[in-house]
């Protein structure tokens, strides 16, 4: 028996803005991950923290219409792995990393919760829920490593957590007690095969089919055999989703589905028949990342899984599945896995590694969606990690910054982080204040295999902008822009490829810009190329 753990390791620690400091104004950072609406807050997961728009209040297109929490302010340390909403309460999972055995490894930060729309906010750590003394946890896991929680998940009162290596677990009672959740239905955790009897079984498949035994023992032994070996995995957990009495945890290997509120499972995966062929209408592949509910006008609905190939199983495909019969079964498309799903009156949203998608066939067939600012001639960049509907408001969180539209896409409004500087013509600061310069580049250095760059500057009257790139011998590399109208009294923001005049990507190296008016003023700078 583990020893007992201190008093403040098993309970919720509690903090309180009135013992702090007030919530820092603004959309911090522009790394934005999750994106969950509680029906009044959105509350957006950046580099910097927890940021929260009063939708009822905000349209969220300014930097005031945003606060963002942080440690300062009682959340756990680490970056946001995961977060749910409904109302004035909000769960959060952080993850930091170390390195062991020679490589970097997550480790689990546990669970921070707020009742009152982040006045107040409590902790709940790993060792806490995963308490050895407590019926259920005695098998652990001992250590935070390789241990985050990676998907949340609020129904009423309840919260559902899945864990790395903890599979799921809820508690009722706002995170004062723990119960495990074992989505393949076993007695107690199983890390390795050899917890179960699925070899035992599938040697008495072999030697009944050896002996000419009856063909339909051996296919249920081995069926027996395989869910059993199944349960090695299933302990990995992803992803939650609860409604009712039905629960779905998506896993390593698959989905666990209860609908008796986690009293007993079914276990949703790629299955193969006797002879090897695979059975249809079962979900893509076993990595179960993201499971989201859509609802229906006529009031049904139809879970999409984000199905991820576990390289385990033969015919797993990377893909998105989903189920119009509450997972009975399944259907198979797209090209890659999604990390997250939003839904709007005529069309599906899937974030990707590779980008946004949309479908407007009922996830048939997927299409590529550029999310661009023609303001501030700016795109999304890199993979989407976090998509919301507000009404009939679309955001979409990137590594660069939010994007917003309230017409299915056709516009985009995009919210980053973008530093004011000195106007280029006559120096004045456009607020308050910001940064002593006239232009800057970010991201510096840039890579132009993965993202743009974007040279930031602003102007206080309308003016013509042009910009020249240069190598460091001073030879032109490309102009940029000529002779551009640009408004006064704005910020603007001009994209590079990395391309030169031709065409081609410019070789690593140090390259500098100079940004000139028609009316004379000149700023200049220096930006990294790194790929």
């Amino acid at each position: 028996m583990a020893p007992a753990l201190p008093a403040a390791a098993v309970t919720p620690q509690h903090f309180s803005q009135d013992d702090g400091i007030p919530a820092r104004p603004g959309l911090v950072a522009a790394d934005v991950g999750e994106v969950v609406w509680s029906g009044q807050y959105l509350w957006v997961a950046t580099a910097a923290g927890l940021a929260r728009l009063d939708t009822l209040q905000h349209d969220g297109r300014s930097e005031d219409d945003w606060v963002t929490f942080d440690t300062s302010h009682g959340l756990a340390r680490g970056g946001i792995s995961a977060i749910a909403a409904s109302g004035d309460t909000v769960w959060i999972a952080t993850v930091t990393d170390t390195v062991a055995a020679d490589a970097v490894n997550p480790v689990g930060q546990g669970l921070s919760f707020s009742t009152d729309g982040g006045a107040s906010w409590d902790v709940v750590s790993n060792a806490a829920i995963f308490d050895t003394t407590v019926s259920g946890f005695e098998r652990g896991p001992t250590t935070t490593i390789q241990n985050p929680c990676w998907g949340l998940a609020l129904d009423g009162d309840t919260v559902i957590g899945t864990f790395l290596a903890g599979a799921a677990v809820r508690s009722r009672d706002h995170g004062r007690t723990w119960a495990r959740m074992l989505p393949d239905g076993a007695g107690e955790i199983v890390y390795f095969r050899r917890d179960t009897d699925a070899d035992s079984l599938a040697s008495r498949a072999d030697t009944l089919k050896s002996v000419g035994g009856n063909t339909d023992e051996v296919v249920s032994l081995r069926a027996a055999a395989d869910s059993l070996a199944a349960q090695e995995l299933m302990h990995r957990t992803f992803s939650a989703l609860a409604f009712g009495d039905t629960i779905l945890i998506g896993t390593a290997n698959g989905i666990g589905r209860s609908i008796d509120g986690g009293v007993t499972w079914t276990n949703l995966r790629v299955r193969h028949d006797d002879t090897g062929a695979l059975i249809p209408g079962n979900p893509g592949a076993n990595w179960v990342v993201a499971l989201e509910r859509q609802r229906l006008p006529d009031g049904g609905a139809v879970i999409w899984a984000g199905t991820q190939s576990s390289g385990r199983k033969a015919g797993e495909v990377n893909s998105i599945s989903f189920s119009a019969d509450g997972g009975d079964s399944w259907t198979v498309a797209g090209s890659t896995f999604a990390w997250d799903f939003a839904f709007t009156d005529n069309r599906i949203w899937a974030g990707t590694n590779q980008g946004l998608l949309a479908s407007s066939d009922g996830g048939r067939t997927w299409e590529d969606v550029v999310v661009t600012d023609d303001s501030i001639r700016d795109q999304l960049q890199g993979p989407v990690t976090g998509l919301e509907t507000v009404g009939r408001t679309l955001w979409v969180g990137a590594e660069n910054g939010l994007g917003v539209s309230t017409d299915e896409g056709s516009t985009w409004h995009i919210i980053t982080e973008l530093v004011m500087t000195r106007t280029v013509d006559t120096g004045r600061f456009l607020d308050d204040d910001g940064e002593d310069v006239r232009s800057y580049v970010a991201p510096n250095p840039f890579a132009p295999s993965r993202d743009r760059t974007r040279i930031v500057y602003s102007l206080e009257r309308d003016a013509e902008v042009t910009i020249e790139i240069f190598d460091f011998a001073s030879r032109l590399v490309t102009t940029l822009i000529e002779d551009e109208a640009r408004a006064g009294g704005q910020r603007h923001a001009e994209a590079w490829d990395g391309g030169g005049g031709g065409g081609e990507v410019v070789a690593n190296g140090v390259y500098l810009y100079r940004l000139s008016l028609d009316g004379g003023k000149e700023t200049f700078g220096k930006v990294v190329v790194l790929d």
